[in-house]
């Protein structure tokens, strides 16, 4: 398919799961590029838990400084989580704005530094998000890491999107699995997504988005998206 954007709807939350240099990083700032066509309604601010500052937000921050007139994302800011300790949404509340993009990227490890880290991560991106019109980007290495503490992350997620990974495809599976997926059929589906280096696979939960488009590639605007049918082969 072509010419095809199916928008997500604000607010959800969003687990982004792959290895390190899968592409995740690099996805993530196109879609901020294109965030008035790829999230309905759009978000006015971009709020970015770190720890470990990246080159990459400088590119973030002036691009957000740069299209303020013509984009609905008027300002993002950067809250750096080694330093100031994964807060509370007390903590955050005055730096939310009127709808928000959330990014918790990779602070897994972190959050297992103490319970109070643990506790504040899950509340941030399940109990709280849901009551502050956030939409949450869980940007993480491995679904299962912390001997499940924060299993809420993908159990809340309204989508999955997740990179192929050559040497461990049990993150996929896994989720294909909860979602009543054949192991032949998600098998033959990353065969098709490895084809493309970053490939990827989005597992859409939505209850508002097309039955038929539950599990697709290509989300950006100018991609070609493709359309997998689970039950069949691919559309």
């Amino acid at each position: 398919m072509h010419d095809v954007t199916l928008a997500f709807q604000h607010p959800f939350m969003m687990t982004i799961c792959g290895p390190t240099q899968s592409g995740k990083t690099h996805l993530m700032v196109e879609m901020i590029k294109n965030i008035d066509e790829l999230i309905v309604p759009t978000p006015d601010k971009l709020l970015y838990l770190y720890t470990a500052e990246q080159p990459i937000y400088a590119e973030i921050t002036h691009l957000v400084a740069e299209r303020r007139e013509t984009s609905a994302l008027k300002s993002c800011e950067f809250y750096d989580c080694t330093r100031l300790g994964i807060p509370t949404i007390e903590n955050i509340r005055p730096l939310l704005g009127q709808r928000t993009l959330l990014v918790l990227d990779n602070l897994m490890v972190f959050a297992m530094s103490s319970r109070e880290n643990t506790e504040n991560l899950n509340n941030l991106a399940t109990r709280d998000s849901h009551h502050l019109n956030l939409s949450v980007f869980f940007v993480c290495q491995n679904l299962n890491y912390g001997s499940g503490k924060l299993r809420n992350m993908r159990v809340n997620s309204m989508y999955h999107l997740l990179f192929n990974n050559h040497t461990d495809t049990r993150d996929i599976e896994l989720i294909a699995r909860n979602k009543g997926i054949r192991l032949p059929t998600i098998r033959k589906i990353l065969a098709d997504v490895s084809k493309k280096q970053y490939g990827y696979v989005l597992f859409d939960g939505c209850p508002h988005s097309p039955a038929n488009a539950r599990v697709r590639t290509g989300i950006l605007p100018n991609d070609c998206t493709i359309i997998y049918d689970t039950e069949k082969q691919f559309v």
